[in-house]
């Protein structure tokens, strides 16, 4: 288990590939719990153990001495039906105390791509979460800031590109099996457990993202957010962003193989 150390807060990845022991299962469930009270943590990993059980990579957030755990990010690859993949990000929790130094959610998202990348050798074309969270949109949607990368739903875009648009719909239907999705909004009906997770919607620091939640959401929703980092340039970028050094001259990606094909050129036929 890799640990870097920021002061009083101690990010470290865990790869349970055959399984957490129930004692590390709980000491995570009984830190996010008491990191955060006025969720419904304990209704949620009742329900929901699976963010846990069935990650491929989970980083956290240990507070010292205490070894308390404060936050957490964990996620799993889906395969699509071509043969790619994209990577899900399952829970994504920063404690009360800690969400207004961002030094546990940086430190998170930086600690959990470098194990992705140094795991695999390969940087994931699709990222993909679902929430009722308009800070974690912002944060999500601030990675578009990096040249080539696409988000969904941007809602300050004057258009959204068909493509992603159809993407997303593809992605609704692995990640949120049995759940109406809404394409024009974003939102997954129902996908949310408990319901009542949230006592009231979170707000970000943009307002139009907080109407924008409100607006379309209901309690027990989700909204599918979808970040597409399509070239190796911005692979590269994102990479660097978190003091990352590639280890190929070129970062490969790994494809989802889910967008539209490329059309075919002027003049050509299927199968020429």
């Amino acid at each position: 288990m890799a640990v870097a150390d920021t002061g009083t807060l101690e990010i470290s990845n865990l790869a349970p590939s055959h399984g957490l022991a129930p004692d590390v299962e709980e000491w995570i469930v009984d830190g996010l719990t008491e990191a955060l009270p006025a969720l419904r943590m304990r209704s949620l990993f009742t329900l929901r153990r699976d963010m846990l059980r069935d990650a491929d990579l989970i980083t956290l957030a240990v507070e010292t001495p205490r070894r308390s755990v404060v936050g957490a990010l964990s996620s799993r690859w889906c395969t699509t039906p071509a043969g790619g993949g994209f990577l899900h990000i399952m829970t994504q929790f920063v404690g009360e105390r800690r969400q207004g130094d961002g030094i546990a959610f940086a430190g998170t998202w930086g600690r959990h791509i470098e194990g992705i990348y140094e795991s695999t050798s390969e940087f994931p074309e699709l990222w993909v979460l679902k929430t009722f969270n308009p800070i974690v949109y912002c944060a999500m949607r601030g990675f578009t800031r990096v040249p080539d990368v696409a988000f969904y739903p941007d809602i300050y875009a004057e258009r959204q590109d068909p493509r992603i648009v159809r993407t997303a719909e593809r992605v609704a239907a692995i990640a949120a099996p049995g759940h109406t999705f809404v394409p024009s909004t974003g939102i997954i009906r129902g996908a949310g457990e408990p319901a009542d997770l949230y006592p009231w919607l979170p707000e970000s620091r943009d307002e139009k993202v907080n109407d924008y939640f409100a607006a379309t959401t209901l309690p027990g929703d989700r909204m599918l957010c979808m970040l597409s980092i399509p070239t190796p340039e911005a692979a590269e970028t994102i990479l660097r962003m978190f003091g990352l050094t590639p280890t190929t001259p070129q970062v490969r990606l790994a494809r989802s193989m889910l967008g539209d094909p490329a059309p075919a050129p002027a003049g050509r036929r299927d199968g020429e």
